[in-house]
């Protein structure tokens, strides 16, 4: 992202009428020397909310929110002060200056994101005019989707055969882009030609904060495809576990972000849109990460999972619990919506009104209880045994909490649910070994054992014994492994193709290759995969383990880079010797005998 030049940002308001950039939100009504209208920012029926030209400034003296133009438009449009900025800018019809001092934005960045633009239009083309687009029109209406929200949401269609390599065959910059943008794939039968990796779907595209299209997803329009759903690639633009489906929608259509909702699809999305319910956003096919928790709580103070009310839903509502635990905050609240079973958001809101919607979203329970009541199903609540079980469970979990006052009032709530008081509930926590509990594996005779792991979570505190050996005799490589298991998610075919050509590295390929063709893949699925390496895994995922927002594809991505930059240095020196060798070799041939 940009960074905008300090006196510039000072400056702009200056620059502007206050006046004019409001009205064109809010109409505003000649009120003496300053204008009033009804606060956009909260509820009243008499106007309270007050510009003033001379001072360039709004109140309200209803909810007692006032300040200038950016803070304004931030607010209003729901933007950053960067995107805030550049909208003032714009619609005033002033050139913004960046800081020079900030390393400039990398050009191709900007031509991947006009040329996916160009895309995006390319497929609105095709849902209109390619003679296969009566099934995609069809499904859409089907769908109960509106031409007005379909062109919100800019969908379109990729036809059956490669129209898009047609569509841009005239300029080999774009075909190269493409490429890089994972829309165009290499004909591994044909040398030299390529293929469309969307082919007969609904196209979705994805957009950044400020509008761009980055990525997209397409919906199968043919039965006998394998994946109903799938993403493009992971690119220099688009990371998923980054973004979020519909939040620039979200901030562009609502008034007022009091909550979001996250949602699992595109179509659910769609449909709540189309239902008058914009607060919505989905994940891209993968599970909600720490970046897309940064994300929402920079918008909004509640969010609310919305997941389906089978086991399936219920599973990932727990991942999501746990991810959140961690990076929980104060003023953040956190609620889980179950719909009923065989139901989703895009089936529910047209079989129920969505006042009646609402209605659920508003009734959604509280994490605590979900944590409480999702543990009580997996015990025997009514006997001792039980109830010992959930409070060590629990109690496991509150480990993982930062945030000091929320802890105690789970621990307060934790008391009530066992009969216990606070005092007995911190002294069992205090005590409490992790490392002690079930679900351990075999340990290799070949060193002494080390504390055994437990997949429902283990003690930040654990420390990695260092004499136990590793899985490769490179501690890059034993780093790497560690990072994946960890987070699975950053490998993508980018990644894959890179690990492959690491010498001596067979585990670490062999991981790569299990987490991409399984999505959302547990740790414990991973190293199931090994029974001989089980516990020196585990070693390696504690020894990298951080609970906190951590990048740990950097960490990646610098350990191969390293790797990569050793092997070049010791082929070219194999090659520098093999040649030396050879001359020798040639010289001492050619000398005379003596």
């Amino acid at each position: 992202m940009p960074f905008i030049n300090a006196d510039f940002k000072d400056d702009l308001p200056n620059r502007v009428n206050i006046v004019d950039i409001i009205n064109q939100r809010v109409p505003l009504k000649k009120a003496g020397k300053d204008y009033k209208a009804c606060c956009p920012f909260h509820h009243e029926k008499t106007p309270s909310f007050i510009v003033s030209a001379e001072k360039q400034m709004y109140k309200c003296f209803g909810c007692g929110d006032g300040n200038g133009v950016i803070k304004f438009v931030m607010k209003f449009d729901n933007l950053g002060l960067v995107e805030a900025v550049e909208t003032i800018a714009s619609e005033s019809g002033i050139s913004v200056v960046y800081d020079k001092n900030i390393k400039p934005i990398d050009t191709r960045l900007t031509r991947y994101l006009d040329l996916m633009q160009r895309v995006g239009q390319f497929y609105i083309q095709q849902l209109k005019q390619s003679l296969a687009k009566n099934k995609a029109v069809g499904y859409v209406k089907y769908r109960g989707i509106s031409s007005q929200i379909a062109k919100r949401f800019e969908l379109g269609f990729a036809p059956p055969n490669s129209n898009l390599l047609f569509g841009f065959k005239q300029d080999s910059q774009d075909i190269a882009d493409l490429k890089v943008m994972g829309l165009l794939c290499d004909d591994q039968y044909r040398s030299g030609k390529y293929y469309d990796l969307f082919k007969d779907r609904i196209m979705f595209p994805i957009h950044n904060n400020k509008g761009n299209i980055i990525a997209f997803g397409g919906r199968s329009c043919n039965n006998n495809f394998k994946a109903k759903y799938f993403n493009s690639p992971e690119t220099p633009i688009f990371s998923k576990s980054k973004e979020l489906y519909g939040l620039y929608h979200m901030r562009k259509y609502s008034r007022s972000i009091d909550y979001i909702l996250v949602v699992e699809g595109y179509m659910d999305v769609v449909s709540l849109h189309q239902a008058g319910i914009s607060q919505v956003v989905a994940t891209l096919g993968t599970v909600t990460t720490v970046e897309h928790l940064n994300i929402l709580f920079r918008t909004t103070n509640t969010i609310i999972f919305c997941f389906d009310g089978d086991k399936a839903g219920e599973k990932a509502a727990w991942r999501a619990l746990n991810i959140t635990l961690p990076v929980i905050k104060a003023g953040i609240t956190i609620k889980f919506l179950f719909l009923p079973d065989k139901e989703d958001p895009d089936t529910l809101v047209k079989k129920e009104s969505s006042q009646a919607f609402v209605k659920r979203i508003e009734n959604a329970q509280f994490l605590s209880k979900f944590l409480f009541s999702h543990i009580k199903t997996e015990v025997d609540f009514n006997t001792i045994e039980g109830k010992t079980l959930f409070l060590e469970r629990v109690s496991m979990l509150l480990r993982k909490i930062n945030y000091k006052t929320y802890q105690h009032q789970l621990l307060e709530g934790l008391a009530g649910e066992v009969n216990q008081s606070i005092e007995q509930i911190e002294s069992i926590l205090e005590r409490q070994d992790i490392s002690t509990q079930s679900n351990t594996f075999s340990i290799s005779k070949n060193y002494e054992e080390p504390p055994m792991f437990n997949f429902y979570d283990s003690d930040e505190k654990y420390q990695v014994p260092m004499s136990v050996p590793l899985i490769s005799n490179n501690s890059l490589i034993d780093q790497m492994i560690g990072l994946l298991l960890n987070y699975p998610s950053m490998v993508d075919k980018t990644v894959m193709l890179r690990v492959r050509k690491i010498n001596n590295a067979d585990i670490l390929q062999k991981l790569a290759n299990l987490v991409l063709l399984q999505e959302d893949i547990t740790l414990e699925t991973m190293v199931e995969q090994f029974p001989q390496k089980k516990q020196q895994l585990l070693n390696l995922y504690n020894k990298k383990r951080v609970l906190k927002n951590y990048d740990y594809k950097d960490e990646f991505l610098d350990a191969l880079l390293k790797i990569e930059e050793r092997q070049k240095e010791k082929s070219a020196l194999l090659i520098t010797n093999e040649i030396e060798y050879t001359k020798n070799l040639q010289a001492r041939k050619g000398k005379p005998k003596s």
